[in-house]
């Protein structure tokens, strides 16, 4: 054999050698520190939306498939699956399902630009956070929405837009998640249930003539809705009326006594279903 081609041929024996020892020792190496494949958690997987929007309060999907398949027992975390979801995952673990609320966020707070004024121009980062930080932001009512978007930027489902200086929700839209109340620096942003009609748009704690000359929509105290509330499902912390919705029979009465309208509907079924659902039945031999 001339010596060039034996020059070639022991060098390429050699690396193929040690190729051929290396995938061995890698091939070993992977059975050895295997994970055993979990089969509950894949279908868990399977069943969950795939949203990855922490409203479970875990890393994802698969952060909250992890728990359950090793015997977690809360089937109703996931808001954005709702009821179809937590089905699915109860029988795929053999478990009675927990039936989570449907709820959605609603903002705490009217103040709009046409209801609200300016204290100082800001011209800082345009961010709720870094807003709040200076004298709790520019707006008249320190209490309200500032408007910079920070709850929109972490909605995974486009339910909230900037409009008039705060927030809107899209209840379509909303999966009641709880990222945007995380968020908010002001506490604004709450998850209700979707069965409730009205509330206090306001978080404001002033006192009533101070909450008039800086919002002509806050709550000012003056506990009519108190008064009118037929459940005593009304109270106040100190200036600001709080509404009990379990005990909240939709009624509508504070909302038509609000002077400042600072109880509102929750959308704009609510005021026809709520009349709906307050008429007596009359039977048609009785009409006149």
């Amino acid at each position: 054999m001339p010596q060039t081609l034996t020059n070639i041929l022991i060098p390429t024996g050699i690396m193929l050698g040690i190729a051929l020892l290396l995938g061995l020792l890698i091939v070993l190496v992977s059975r050895a520190f295997a994970v055993e494949k979990n089969e509950t958690k894949e279908k868990i997987l399977e069943a969950l939306p795939g949203a990855n929007c922490g409203g479970c309060g875990f890393a994802g999907c698969e952060g909250y498939a992890d728990y359950l398949s090793k015997n977690g027992t809360n089937t109703a975390l996931c808001a954005v699956g709702g009821v179809d979801c937590a089905r699915e995952i109860a029988q795929i673990l053999g478990k009675e399902a927990a039936i989570p609320e449907k709820k959605v966020a609603v903002l705490r707070c009217q103040g709009t630009c046409e209801q609200t004024s300016k204290r100082y121009v800001y011209l800082g980062t345009s961010s709720c956070h870094a807003a709040a930080g200076l004298l709790g932001g520019p707006n008249s009512c320190t209490f309200g929405c500032l408007g910079f978007g920070d709850c929109t930027a972490v909605c995974a489902f486009g339910a909230l837009k900037l409009k008039d200086g705060i927030v809107s929700v899209d209840r379509a839209l909303c999966h009641g998640c709880g990222q945007c109340v995380k968020v908010c620096p002001k506490k604004l942003l709450e998850l209700m249930p979707v069965t409730a009609t009205v509330a206090v748009r306001c978080q404001n704690e002033w006192p009533g003539a101070r909450t008039r000359k800086n919002c002509s929509i806050g709550c000012i105290g003056c506990q009519k809705c108190v008064r009118s509330c037929p459940q005593g499902a009304i109270s106040m912390r100190e200036s600001l009326a709080v509404i009990d919705q379990t005990k909240c029979i939709h009624c509508d009465a504070c909302v038509n006594g609000c002077p400042t309208h600072a109880i509102a509907f929750l959308h704009a079924g609510a005021a026809r279903s709520s009349v709906a659902s307050a008429e007596p039945s009359v039977k048609p031999s009785e009409k006149s």
